[in-house]
């Protein structure tokens, strides 16, 4: 499963879930792209909920378009 998350220089950088879980540290912030799968972050939220993070999860729209948005993940 492969996840595209916004890096902070706004460009797609596509990760391995694995390799996204084994990087994770606590009280950070992660922004997906729209066209990652809603059930990939689903399934990741429960991977890390099992490794005892909290995490809080999020849709931000940041304009009026409905196409305009992106998932934001903070992991605590």
């Amino acid at each position: 499963m492969t996840l595209k998350l916004i890096s902070s220089d706004n460009k797609i950088v596509e990760k391995n879930f694995e390799e996204f879980v084994d990087e994770v540290k606590p009280n950070s912030f992660f922004y997906f792209h729209k066209e990652t799968s809603y059930k990939d972050l689903k399934d990741l939220i429960d991977k890390l909920e099992e490794n005892e993070y909290a995490v809080y999860f999020r849709e931000v729209k940041y304009a009026l378009d409905e196409g305009s948005y992106m998932y934001e993940l903070h992991i605590i």
